[in-house]
């Protein structure tokens, strides 16, 4: 195996893997030969109808030049390396993933760039506080519990002046004939998604009011970008002279 230059924080307890991941996504995140087949670009324009592409695009623009990333979930495709990218060398970024062998899988196809990975249940408090932290195309997956404590974690981990990004799906318009599609299909492999289709995903959040909130929807309303920008203290915010007009 090649030196691998890409670090692993590595967690001082034992990270016991979520039921749901083993009894639902095993057979997705366990499966080498189905990692690679998702990882294919255009396997993954053609599960999100094209709008992979524009999503990233628009992940992008909210990500800044040096900052500092925390990512939840490993994912597939070039959205982690296009991140990178984006953060450039004297940033950081640092992506947090419950499952070892999705670490590894990007550890190895991401050896060139500076990522950090992070063994960690993102149910647990992340101990660090980030410019910006990104959950893309993971809510869907998750059972209503452990989605609440994921939302809130990674609110809890932005700086002030900071700002979460969460990428997903979202209730189609009615006017959107694939809804009757999805709603079945769903139901079957992805069975926690419908519940995004009706609660706002600022809904979950514990602190809304502590965010000023912004959503933009693709794809006939199928899919959402969510930002939550973490408001600055009145007693931090600088002082502004007195004008004379």
């Amino acid at each position: 195996m090649p030196n691998i230059k890409a670090n692993v924080v590595k967690n001082s307890k034992i990270v016991k893997e979520p039921p749901y991941l083993r009894e639902l996504y095993a057979f997705i995140y366990k499966n080498k030969s189905m990692s690679r087949f998702l990882d294919d670009e255009r396997i993954q324009s053609l599960l999100s109808l094209g709008a992979k592409k524009v999503l990233i695009e628009d992940l992008l623009e909210d990500v800044g030049t040096n900052s500092s990333v925390l990512q939840i979930g490993c994912t597939f495709g070039s959205q982690m390396q296009k991140t990178a990218d984006k953060i450039g060398r004297y940033g950081s970024y640092v992506v947090a993933d419950a499952l070892p062998a999705q670490i590894e899988r990007c550890r190895e196809q991401l050896i060139d760039k500076k990522i950090d990975f992070e063994v960690m249940d993102a149910r647990k408090p992340f101990s660090a506080k980030y410019d910006t932290v990104i959950c893309f195309m993971l809510l869907h997956e998750l059972p209503e519990t452990s989605r609440e404590k994921v939302v809130n974690n990674a609110l809890d981990a932005v700086k002030e002046g900071g700002k979460a990004i969460f990428i997903d799906y979202n209730m189609p318009s009615k006017y959107n004939l694939l809804r009757f599609f999805m709603k079945p299909f769903n139901r079957l492999y992805f069975p926690f998604t419908e519940n995004l289709w009706y609660k706002q995903i600022r809904a979950y959040a514990r602190k809304e009011n502590h965010f000023a909130w912004y959503k933009k929807t693709y794809r006939a309303k199928m899919f959402q970008k969510v930002v939550a920008l973490r408001k600055v203290a009145d007693e931090k915010k600088p002082e502004t002279k007195p004008s004379f007009y």
